[in-house]
């Protein structure tokens, strides 16, 4: 027969929910296994590339309690590991205004205590030069806002959790996990067993959760990442530039990051992708992406000066979203020690540090202090539809 490690906590996935979770995970004392299959670094997920947004706001209060823990978790993180892994840049967000003139951002930053500056339209103009403004808008500068470094971000995380006595196995794939008292977790090397698992399995959820019987409507996209030369750099980069969101066009959310990790190139992209069946097929077609590209070359001939329309550099993300673009931060409706966090919309990065915390604390205590009513698998009963099927409504909430 096969003699199998016995651990506290298995957890499969180790893109950045996984790796914050295992970590939390080893900070508590539990002998916890981390498996990855592909290497600790890889590239065919949601979690690698250089950068990803990080800010206070959301229209949602949940989410704004959690970033006001996540900020002081990343500081904590950025010290042990003896890396920089936050650049403060501020982030601008444009926004038609609603009703009563406030646009959403600027509410919710304001019932949350956050400082923020409201622009107007010839302050948007006169301090962004660089950037056009079309239709009846508003800004809304937040300073918290700013990079993260993703690739760093998770490595460092990967690397405490080993010095504070974890186990990382890379190239390892789960094949099937089997519920039980204690749950047993068979790859494609051995078989684990441990009082409780945590699957953070990013795009490949649906097909490891069907075999335990779970069908969430979670939808698989591509997403591209683009890159644009500024015709002077200077005026992008982080001292003249901020983040940038602009949610005038509900249809078309678009979002920036000055120069940073390439040497004079700006990222530009659009906050959506083309559904797909499966993250393997990630490259396999070209998915409708002229039109896609085409989409952002137009934007920025409209909303900026100074810019190519053509990218230098294209990489591809995947986000797994839900209907509601809420996470999902649950224990298995039926066995209470296999806790899966999934469906983190294109917006799940920068919540990392927490969303570890909650996932750690439902391995361990079955519960967690933290709020998550929104997050729960419950919520989608009443559709036992198929996310094909399901019909996803146009996102209007400020997520990414």
């Amino acid at each position: 027969g096969i003699s199998m490690d016995h651990y506290d906590v298995v957890v499969v996935g180790a893109g950045i929910e996984g790796s914050a979770a295992a970590y939390q995970l080893a900070l508590r004392g539990q002998k916890t296994l981390l498996i990855e299959q592909f290497d600790a670094l890889h590239t065919r997920g949601s979690s690698h590339g250089a950068s990803r947004i990080t800010r206070m706001a959301y229209t949602q209060q949940y989410y704004v309690e959690m970033m006001k823990d996540a900020f002081p978790m990343w500081a904590d993180i950025e010290r042990d590991g003896g890396r920089q892994l936050y650049l403060q840049t501020g982030i601008l967000a444009v926004e038609t205004p609603e009703e009563d003139g406030q646009t959403s951002y600027e509410r919710a930053l304001k019932q949350s205590h956050v400082p923020l500056e409201v622009l107007d339209k010839t302050e948007l103009k006169r301090r962004y030069p660089n950037l056009r403004f079309s239709g009846n808008v508003k800004g809304v500068f937040e300073t918290f806002g700013g990079i993260l470094f993703a690739n760093r971000a998770k490595q460092t995380l990967q690397e405490l959790f080993v010095r504070n006595g974890g186990t990382l196995k890379t190239n390892e794939t789960a094949l099937s996990v089997i519920p039980g008292p204690e749950v047993t977790i068979k790859t494609t090397k051995t078989l684990y067993k441990a009082h409780s698992a945590i699957l953070t399995v990013g795009p490949w959820a649906p097909q490891l959760l069907s075999t335990l019987g779970l069908d969430l409507p979670l939808q698989i996209k591509r997403v591209g990442v683009y890159y644009w030369k500024p015709e002077c750099v200077e005026d992008w980069e982080a001292s003249r530039f901020p983040v940038y969101l602009d949610c005038s066009s509900k249809a078309n959310y678009i979002y920036a990051l000055p120069v940073c990790q390439y040497p004079g190139l700006l990222k530009l992209c659009r906050h959506d992708g083309l559904p797909i069946d499966s993250p393997d097929d990630r490259d396999l077609v070209d998915h409708g992406d002229s039109s896609y590209v085409d989409s952002i070359g137009k934007y920025i001939r409209e909303h900026t000066i100074g810019l190519s329309d053509k990218p230098s550099i294209v990489e591809t993300c995947i986000y797994t979203d839900t209907p509601d673009a809420d996470f999902i931060l649950d224990c298995h409706p039926r066995y209470r020690n296999i806790v899966i966090g999934a469906g983190f919309s294109g917006h799940g990065f920068k919540l990392a540090p927490v969303i570890g915390r909650i996932l750690s604390d439902l391995a361990v205590d079955n519960s967690t202090k933290y709020n998550i009513h929104p997050f729960r698998i419950s919520r989608f009963k009443s559709s036992k539809l198929n996310a094909r099927k399901s019909g996803f409504p146009r996102r209007v909430i400020v997520t990414c």
